[in-house]
């Protein structure tokens, strides 16, 4: 298991060899939060204090890799 700590809360995955699995999404106090799963990806989003932070976790022909984007809301 791997936790990312990011402005808007915090995402934990169970990375696999060739997938990986949400295991918890905490928003921090005043931001909200959304979940997107598909068969080779999960996103959670954090919006808040004019800002929204994405965690992505990616698995297509790969082993999961962990990617965080942020930007103005």
């Amino acid at each position: 298991m791997r936790s990312y700590a990011v402005a808007g809360g915090w995402v934990a995955f169970s990375l696999g060899d060739r997938s990986a699995e949400l295991v918890s999404a905490t928003p921090a106090s005043g931001w909200q939060m959304q979940v997107w799963k598909q068969d080779t990806w999960i996103r959670v989003t954090f919006t808040g204090d004019g800002r929204e932070v994405s965690v992505f976790c990616v698995w297509h022909d790969t082993a999961p890799r962990v990617e965080i984007d942020e930007r103005p809301a």
